[in-house]
């Protein structure tokens, strides 16, 4: 049996759908009954409404399960400590595999919620588990929060500059890839970074929504103040809104780019999915 924490998000759902269509044993931890009766349409049949910062939440979870995978939630101050807690219950209940989904690079101190990654990948090696580490690249379904001003007004806005490159990687792709790392223990024991196939700045992404939308979309740079104005209203912590503008300023410096996908096409078996045919793919599911 597998136990996933962390299970609702943007890695979560495509894991599960992915899990659920191979037949797989799923355990769920998950925070509040709207979530587990979403997690029960997808096909799982085994939910647990529970608290991450419980020790025993987190310990009756794993009870019995082979695997545990770990998905973080962005952006919390305490994501060491509630990760610390799941490594720790799984070296209890001795279990024989744990995967985690860290973030790529890591090792950038300045961005808050990736070093919390690095000390827990950190904390991952001491435990002696049998464990695997995915570092996934900026998700292309991030446009989600944008697709309503890129459909209204024909703009594509982000906090930094649109000529940035950007490394990007299907979430699909990276639950696969995380399903056949769980199913398969040829993949177990390794730190893969996982991305996409292109290095597109955001003025290249919107020529090819334009293209494929048949309308003119222009990529903007959003200022930063107009986007924390937006968070506030949408209660983004104190931590959450200072990492998020760290992010934005190194993205706006340098970029997300230098990716290798020869990982990710290994652990696939295909090559990973390119912009225009996931654009492709996220258009059609706009409109059913």
């Amino acid at each position: 049996m597998i136990v996933i924490i962390g299970a609702s998000g943007a890695v979560g759902i495509p894991l599960i759908k992915e899990l659920t269509r191979r037949d797989t044993r799923l355990r769920i931890l998950t925070s509040n009954s709207a979530s587990a009766t979403n997690l029960k349409s997808l096909g799982v049949i085994e939910t647990i409404i529970g608290d991450f910062h419980s020790d025993e939440d987190v310990k009756n979870v794993m009870k019995g399960a082979s695997s545990i995978c770990y998905i973080p939630a962005r952006f919390r101050e305490d994501e060491f400590e509630i990760g610390k807690r799941v490594v720790d219950s799984a070296c209890n209940e001795q279990v024989e595999h744990f995967c985690f989904c860290s973030a790529y690079h890591p090792q950038m101190e300045q961005l808050g919620h990736h070093w919390q990654k690095l000390k827990l990948e950190e904390h991952l090696i001491n435990s002696d588990l049998m464990y695997t580490v995915v570092q996934p690249s900026m998700f292309m379904q991030n446009l989600r929060v944008e697709w309503p001003r890129i459909i209204k007004e024909g703009t594509y806005p982000r906090p930094y500059s649109p000529e940035s490159q950007m490394n990007v990687i299907d979430t699909d792709d990276l639950g696969e890839a995380m399903a056949n790392i769980l199913l398969d223990h040829r993949f177990w024991g390794g730190t893969y970074e996982l991305c996409g196939s292109e290095t597109l700045s955001h003025n290249e992404m919107a020529g090819i929504i334009s293209e494929e939308l048949g309308g003119k979309v222009e990529a903007v740079h959003r200022d930063i103040e107009d986007w924390k104005a937006w968070a506030i209203e949408k209660e983004w912590t104190d931590y959450a809104i200072r990492n998020y503008v760290n992010m934005c300023r190194h993205y706006n410096d340098h970029g997300y780019k230098y990716g290798n996908d020869l990982i990710l096409q290994t652990i696939l078996g295909r090559p990973a999915t390119k912009y225009r045919s996931f654009i492709k793919k996220f258009i059609e599911s706009q409109s059913t």
